[in-house]
């Protein structure tokens, strides 16, 4: 299959609902590079190689292929990249300047391109629109308006505000005439050589001190043609987004990074308020607050997710600057059972000693019906273990699970739950729009104005960020569980790889090829 299809595919596999999918490229007239070597070659035992599609070229404008957006980090530079710990890390971009309806990005003096030619701010506005319609970056852009270049900088106008609008900036930079060339000149620490090798760029003002001098590529036509590359040998690496494609050979091994890909619990709050046994558990803010505070999210991430999740805390993801030690959810279970069970006695349920669920005054027992997508090995197992911990406190739980997708997304959109477990890949500007009103993960949602308010305060200014997190507390319109982890397959000699949500070769200055004897 080709990775721009395989790309679509995954995202409808892996997460509930992705919003902004980007329209098709349109074709490319320049010529691809000429073919690499054959993938029946092995690798070296002291070389990185990576797969590569000679007709997807390298433009990262014009296809929707995840694993050229993954060697663009190689050979294109971005504006700003996002490090592991989720802070802004400005490259070619000085600074960003972010006001109300504007932002005005600054250009670092002194990059080039591997030619000489000086990047300029006509270059990373042309870069900027070329994302604007391309597949992998169009979904991320759709707040812009118009972007133009003023006194050397280049100026984007937003439709609403985003105070966090630099965390969409992580866009290569591409000669504004090459910005539809399959093979554009390099802005980054790598550039191709006919010889199906990708070397140092000595122009770039960000390479490493100890990264490799040069990089192989392996020729592949579908991702699982580099899902074999890797088990014999002809390459040593590759990005899946999918945790059930992880190998576990004895070849491989595994490295993750963080991702803004939220597993949430979704509540049909609508329907609850209309449900007698119902209401006071999934249809008042305090029943809500209850649910989230029995949760042991630390449990579902190290059981559920054989750590390949960390724990969300809140609405944004918790290593976000701006709410560090502002929220409010903890990651272990915040009450002992005997509180929880004190606090579903003070909602207005009875506890049944001869059982010990509760029930309502009319003698129904609590009872939930939790849907889960059991496709997913780690979303049913996680499943399961919330139902444990749901009927340790006296909740009955009638798991629901449902083997094939479009069944499991149409119970969700018909509002056929009253709990489930879904996943939304949240833009990096936690752009929480899936769960608004119309959003694409706002099913059975209860709607506030007063969250809505301090979400709008929010993104117009990030210093809110906080108030915004304990409007989210207070209301728990959804629960928050899980960050997944993104994940990077390759050969167990390799270490030292650092990876990042905007860059799987975010840093190589400490990559080092171990041999089987160490």
């Amino acid at each position: 299959m080709p990775f721009a299809k395989r790309a679509a595919a995954l995202a409808l596999a892996a997460c509930l609902f992705l919003t902004g999918c980007g329209a098709p490229a349109g074709d490319d007239s320049a010529p691809a590079p000429s073919p690499t070597p054959s993938p029946s070659a092995p690798a070296p035992a002291d070389r990185l190689v990576l797969g590569y599609t000679p007709g997807d070229g390298f433009n990262p404008f014009l296809t929707g292929s995840t694993l050229v957006r993954q060697n663009a980090g190689l050979l294109y530079e971005k504006l700003v990249e996002i490090g592991p710990d989720m802070s802004i890390v400005y490259r070619l971009a000085s600074s960003i300047d972010v006001l109300d309806l504007q932002a005005v990005i600054h250009i670092r003096g002194g990059a080039t391109f591997a030619d000489g030619t000086p990047v300029t701010a006509e270059d990373a506005a042309a870069s900027i629109e070329a994302a604007r319609t391309s597949p992998l970056y169009s979904g991320q852009l759709t707040n812009v308006t118009s972007v133009e270049v003023s006194d050397g900088a280049v100026v984007v106008t937003l439709a609403r505000p985003d105070s966090l609008f630099s965390y969409l900036c992580d866009i290569p930079v591409l000669k504004a005439s090459e910005v539809a060339a399959a093979m554009p000149t390099s802005s980054g620490r790598y550039v191709y050589s006919e010889g199906g090798v990708l070397v140092e760029n000595p122009r770039c003002l960000f390479a490493e001190d100890g990264q490799p001098t040069e990089i192989g590529l392996a020729e592949v036509g579908s991702y699982n043609e580099m899902v074999s590359g890797l088990t014999v040998g002809s390459l040593n690496l590759y990005q899946t987004s999918e945790l059930n494609d992880s190998p576990s050979g004895v070849a491989s091994d595994l490295s993750y990074y963080r991702t803004n890909n939220l597993i949430f619990l979704g509540v049909n709050g609508a329907a609850a308020q209309d449900n007698a046994m119902l209401a006071p558990l999934l249809g008042t803010a305090a029943g809500l607050g209850l649910l989230s505070q029995i949760i042991g999210r630390r449990v579902l991430a190290e059981k559920g997710y054989y750590s390949r999740a960390y724990p969300a805390t809140g609405a944004i993801n918790s290593f976000y600057p701006c709410v560090l030690a502002q929220q409010v959810i903890l990651p272990e279970a915040q009450h002992t059972e005997a509180e929880a069970r004190a606090a579903l006695a003070a909602l207005g349920y009875t506890e049944n000693p001869m059982d010990g669920f509760f029930y309502t005054a009319d003698g129904q027992k609590l009872t939930v019906r939790l849907l889960v997508y059991s496709g997913n090995t780690y979303k049913r197992y996680a499943a399961s273990l919330l139902a444990d911990q749901l009927e340790t406190v006296g909740i009955a739980v009638t798991l629901e699970q449902a083997d094939d997708f479009e069944v499991f997304r149409e119970k969700v959109l018909l509002g056929d739950f009253d709990l489930y477990i879904g996943e939304v890949k949240l833009y990096n500007n936690m752009d929480m729009s899936p769960f608004m009103e119309g959003g694409g993960a706002s099913a059975g949602i209860v709607q506030s104005e007063a969250l809505s308010a301090a979400y709008d305060a929010f993104r117009s200014n990030m210093s809110a960020a906080g108030a915004y997190e304990a409007a989210f507390a207070a209301e728990m319109p959804f629960v928050p569980l899980l960050w997944r982890n993104g994940t990077v397959v390759h050969t167990r000699s390799i270490r030292g790889l650092t990876s990042s949500i905007s860059n799987v070769f975010y840093s190589l200055g400490q990559l080092q090829f171990i041999s089987a004897d160490s």
